[in-house]
């Protein structure tokens, strides 16, 4: 009684409207958890000049949960190199696919005459979600500096913690409360020398774009990149009609042309790499339609646009098929899980089981076997990176074989030098569909190793002509040339 009457002692006189408004702006801040710091150290691969500190502050509102990282004038530069400082910052939430926010700077100490103090790039990612029926939410800072030798980045420091996500991972309150928690098993051991944590291949790495400038190569004859079928496309492509004997004529179907570079490498480069295919099918009287996409997580939901407004622009009816190399295979393969009426898919080179490709053993040069998984594992942790790694079941086509995939018409080949998809990825994905249905369509071919490039490797012009055969019949129930 006594603590009542001295409350109301004090609030006597108080406008009951800016008692209202006390109320609410306490419940309306309530679940804001205060603002996070934390720091690391930006640890140099020498003793000398010394260390730097990347420090990280998370602050919150009722929903969601932004990141800032940045170093301030704390990294020294000894003289003499021409260096490149990037910071990342990456979200991943339980069951959806993490995002990042980079930036990069160069800086030229090769007139210095002494070391200097400099700042790597700041990076924010705002407004992302806190967990709410999440077990768990994280950001993931980082930055490096590495300096150029001859025309390779090797790198200086970093920010990479030895106990990994342990030590680099920032927990993010779920909604309603006021910390979280990391996600299990996030030590990481590395293979070998720790070569980065942006697009590096390596365990809890960050997947950022990469895109590939153009190579200045002009359009093909019969090629454009406008097409009423792809308005608002989130990315660049290459509309080509039916060549040769066929130019004029209607197409016998459409192949979409999709290219690899493990999830990052995108942009108009990417697509002029993948031009030979795509001339390829046009001169069999096939339109294509050679595309980038959005990096990382986005890869897939873009290349599903792109069949998505294929198939409705194209007469009912028509014949869609999908041609990929390497990450552009397994996004092809996607599109077979995931869209039924895909007619069938040409995978160059592509993984198919994202989950298990980290113990199969891909070729290694030095045995002349196939025993080596550090070829897998890089796969592996790029797809992780990429798509997150609870997530790599629904990314996995062998996991989505049924019932949808095994109504796709699928060929695959691997040259046999692959130091990096193992062949048995190839059955992997052969045993689900029959496992679903004895009767679907699965061709593998293991290319002989020669000097043509194709895929990961090199192989001979028997084998890849004999690759070409395999194509027509995989395409022959519909287009007999």
């Amino acid at each position: 009684m006594a603590l009542i009457h001295s409350l109301a002692k004090r609030l006597s006189g108080v406008p009951l409207a800016l008692l209202a408004l006390g109320v609410f702006a306490s419940c309306a801040t309530a679940n804001v958890p205060p603002p996070v710091t934390q720091t690391n150290a930006v640890r140099f691969t020498a003793p000398d000049p010394g260390d730097g500190t990347l420090t990280t502050t998370v602050t919150y509102t009722d929903t969601d949960a932004t990141a800032t990282a940045s170093t301030g004038r704390t990294i020294r530069l000894e003289k003499g190199f021409f260096f490149r400082l990037r910071t990342c910052v990456a979200y991943h939430l339980n069951a959806e696919t993490p995002v990042s926010s980079c930036a990069e700077r160069t800086f030229d100490t090769r007139s210095n005459t002494t070391t200097v103090a400099t700042y790597a790039p700041r990076a924010t990612l705002s407004g992302q979600p806190r967990p709410t029926t999440q077990p768990w939410g994280y950001f993931t800072p980082y930055t490096e500096v590495q300096y150029l030798s001859g025309t390779t980045w090797l790198m200086r420091a970093h920010s990479w913690p030895d106990d990994g996500l342990q030590g680099a991972g920032i927990a993010v309150a779920p909604q309603e409360q006021e910390t979280g928690t990391l996600p299990p098993n996030s030590t990481v051991t590395f293979d070998g020398a720790f070569t980065g944590a942006i697009n590096s291949g390596q365990p809890d790495s960050i997947c950022t774009p990469d895109p590939e400038p153009t190579d200045g190569s002009p359009l093909p004859a019969g090629v454009s990149t406008s097409h009423p079928a792809f308005p608002g496309s989130p990315a660049y492509y290459e509309v080509g009609l039916p060549r040769g004997n066929h130019a004029g004529q209607p197409p016998r179907g459409v192949m979409l042309v999709i290219h690899g570079g493990t999830w990052i490498s995108t942009a108009v480069g990417m697509v002029e790499t993948m031009r030979g295919d795509a001339y390829r099918w046009r001169g069999r009287g096939w339109e294509t339609v050679n595309l980038t996409y959005r990096a990382c997580g986005q890869s897939a939901a873009d290349v599903l646009w792109f069949y998505d407004q294929a198939r409705a622009w194209y007469p009912p009816g028509t014949t869609i098929c999908a041609l990929g190399t390497s990450a552009g295979a397994h996004l092809a393969l996607l599109i077979g899980a995931y869209r039924p009426d895909l007619y069938c898919v040409v995978s160059q080179a592509g993984p198919t089981d994202l989950r298990v490709i980290q113990d199969e053993g891909a070729y290694d040069a030095a045995s002349g076997t196939y025993s080596q998984t550090l070829g897998g594992r890089v796969v592996h942790n790029a797809a992780a990176a990429a798509f997150g790694e609870e997530n790599l079941p629904r990314y996995s086509p062998a996991a989505q074989a049924l019932p949808t995939l095994t109504r796709t018409r699928v060929l695959q080949g691997f040259s046999a030098d692959d130091a990096f998809v193992p062949y048995q990825q190839a059955a992997d994905l052969a045993d689900a569909m029959h496992a679903a249905d004895l009767t679907a369509y699965v061709d593998n071919v293991q290319l002989a190793t020669g000097t043509i490039p194709f895929g990961h490797g090199l192989v001979t012009r028997p084998a890849l002509n004999d690759f070409y055969a395999r194509e027509r019949r995989l395409v022959a129930p519909v287009s007999a040339e």
